[in-house]
């Protein structure tokens, strides 16, 4: 019988080499001329950038869990959790050119599933995982795209066909596979989009119908990129978990 939910809908270490030729210059510019020379770790996953936990929990053991990668982008979350020991098991990425660029950051990736646009694939479809990860569209919730939407006359939030509605998507997938962990992520202004009707569908959505304890603190990620950039993550746990974002301890900027 349909459920509620249901009626309503390596990281890569780069040689200088690869960076002349995906910049387009040549190898033999002098510039280049130490291809053999691996550039170090992104700063922002380097072992004194990543954020610590203060608390007990311990979902995983490093190496031993699978997750997903939902509108991936070019796959920064995935380089994040990559770097903790994690395997990706399937990504969904619909625009073209990311899901060009995501190719050329994980070359070396051997059966691994890129698919496209969500909407279309049925949950049974997407392998087994341990974590899902999701940075569902922000453009229906942003204050920008809330302003150019209203400008144009166009619809925002959960009323934008086009990407409004693909937390649902998100949801329906958490519904079938019953991941030990979810990670979304979105723009700082879901919080208070529609006075704060939005997140309030969302967070009942996750708590009341799918059961999960659900966290969630906006953050600015200007510890670990040069801007300031101030996202929600919203963290979900199957079972309950002695987990608390005022446990974060983030590196000075």
């Amino acid at each position: 019988m349909p459920t509620p939910l249901n009626r309503r809908l390596k990281q890569k270490r780069l040689t200088l080499d690869y960076v002349a030729r995906a910049m387009g210059n040549s190898s033999s510019n002098p510039a280049n001329s130490e291809s053999s020379t691996v550039l170090p770790m992104p700063t922002a996953f380097a072992p004194s950038r990543r954020p610590t936990m203060n608390s007990d929990v311990n979902v995983f053991s490093a190496g031993s869990f699978r997750f997903i990668d939902l509108f991936a982008g070019i796959g920064g979350l995935r380089l994040g959790f990559e770097a903790i020991g994690g395997r990706c098991v399937f990504t969904s990425e619909w625009n073209e050119y990311a899901r060009k660029t995501y190719c050329e950051n994980f070359q070396n990736d051997a059966g691994h599933v890129l698919a496209g646009d969500i909407t279309v694939i049925p949950a049974e479809d997407i392998a087994d995982h341990d974590v899902l990860l999701a940075g569902f569209p922000c453009q229906p919730f942003s204050i920008a795209g809330v302003s150019k939407k209203n400008a144009l006359g166009r619809a925002h939030g959960f009323k934008c066909e086009a990407q409004g509605t693909l937390f649902f998507d998100v949801a329906r997938i958490i519904e079938h596979h019953r991941p030990k962990v979810f990670l979304l992520e979105n723009v700082k202004n879901l919080v208070n989009h529609d006075k704060g009707k939005t997140f309030s569908v969302i967070y009942k959505t996750l708590v009341e119908e799918l059961g999960y304890n659900v966290h969630w603190k906006v953050i600015n990620a200007k510890s670990f990129v040069p801007q300031s950039r101030e996202r929600i993550f919203i963290a979900g746990f199957r079972e309950d978990k002695s987990f608390s974002f005022d446990s974060l301890s983030l590196p000075n900027p």
